[in-house]
């Protein structure tokens, strides 16, 4: 981590005197480029914020209390360099069909536009979207409270050969047909406890949360775990995830297992998923919108039941690496599937900034309407069922 200090403000600061065991640093990553996409709707160009790598900027803070003891925070906030914001949409303009497939067409008018909103990343403008814990590190392990990464997510990012980001990421598909109302993996839990312990290159974690959690921040309750290992040339884990909605009933329940395994100059990874969800987090909030009828129908509509699986590698060339994966999702609850293709290259400018170049391409059949965004934000849909996408894309990034 790079350290600076502007003018007479020390952002990386180690305290003295009784508080010498302490310190507090300040970190960021700023990405950013442009994505030219065809979503069935002719070609489109977008300056986007966040492709290899969400933008952000964090405070991370440690005391060390002794005997093998220490205090930590962690505060982490989303930017969106194009904008400055804090919150994001879809880029596609279009509309997804499959949730409001059997309505009527005036309420699938009416109801469209709520379910394909303009803005679906960090909804609330939160401002430590990100991360925000405070947690105490002992000998038995650590305990995190607050906003954190869920152990499934955890799990992907260790099987995703782009690193869960880019337009060719693995988590563009880990959903359903009906994009982020039918998120596959939770990313984050607010409101969640976690226990983590490591040892010799094995970890595990156990996580609960409560109220105003999981993957819409609807959630009643959120409970995982993960099993993890690491050396030298491994770096795998499994993961199994459960949300309940409002009423107690089983809701999102996630899967995972993966990860990448060091040959040479070459880093393989593989990934397996499965999720499902029969009582989506959402569908009790329509009802005084449309009324208990038709919030039936959109129940049946957003249910998940979906097989995922992705392969690729990573290999380094020079002061770059070349990527190159293949994944596809099968999503049996709505007839849809699709199969992504994608290939980058990333070229090391110093220790802390590269620029790369992606190129990715979704297959999708039935009822699919898979569009690609990046790391910070989403694609959304394309103009039909069946119609494919492609996006290319261009962008730099720095951390410090």
């Amino acid at each position: 981590m790079h350290r600076l200090i502007i003018g007479m403000g020390v952002l990386v600061l180690p305290f003295t005197g009784a508080l010498a065991q302490s310190s507090i640093a300040i970190y960021g990553v700023m990405d950013a480029g442009t994505q030219v996409s065809r979503f069935g709707n002719g070609t489109q160009f977008n300056l986007a914020s966040g492709q290899f790598e969400g933008s952000r900027i964090g405070v991370k803070g440690w005391e060390e209390l002794g005997q093998g003891y220490k205090t930590m925070i962690n505060l982490e906030s989303r930017i969106e360099v194009d904008t400055g914001g804090i919150s994001n949409g879809y880029i596609a303009p279009n509309i997804g069909a499959n949730l409001t497939r059997g309505l009527p067409a005036a309420v699938s008018r009416m109801l469209g536009p709520q379910l394909t909103p303009r803005v679906v990343v960090n909804t609330n403008a939160t401002l430590f979207d990100r991360t925000s814990i405070v947690g105490l590190v002992t000998p038995a392990g650590a305990i995190l409270v607050g906003r954190q990464y869920t152990p499934a997510y955890e799990v992907v990012s260790k099987a995703d050969t782009f690193e869960a980001g880019t337009a060719a990421g693995w988590g563009q598909i880990l959903q359903g047909s009906g994009g982020f109302i039918t998120s596959g993996v939770a990313i984050r839990a607010s409101n969640a406890i976690q226990y983590r312990i490591e040892s010799n290159g094995t970890g595990a974690s156990l996580m609960a949360a409560f109220d105003n959690t999981g993957s819409l921040n609807l959630s009643k309750r959120f409970y995982g775990g993960n099993l993890r290992f690491r050396n030298e040339t491994w770096n795998a884990g499994i993961s199994y995830q459960q949300e309940q909605d409002q009423q107690g009933r089983s809701s999102l329940n996630t899967t995972v297992a993966g990860g990448s395994y060091v040959m040479g100059n070459a880093k393989l990874f593989a990934g397996y998923a499965h999720m499902r969800n029969d009582h989506s987090a959402i569908v009790p909030l329509l009802t005084p919108v449309i009324g208990a009828t038709y919030v039936n129908i959109v129940g049946s509509n957003a249910r998940l039941d979906s097989h995922s699986v992705s392969v690729g590698t990573q290999y380094r060339l020079g002061h770059g690496r070349i990527l190159a994966a293949i994944s596809r999702t099968a999503e049996k609850a709505s007839r849809s599937k699709v199969a992504l293709y994608g290939m980058g290259y990333l070229h090391d400018l110093s220790k802390r900034t590269d620029v790369y170049t992606i190129v990715a391409y979704a297959r999708n059949q039935e009822n699919a309407q898979y569009a690609s965004g990046g790391a910070g934000y989403a694609g959304g849909f394309t103009s039909g069922a069946g119609q494919s996408a492609s996006a290319l894309q261009f962008g730099i990034r720095h951390r410090w």
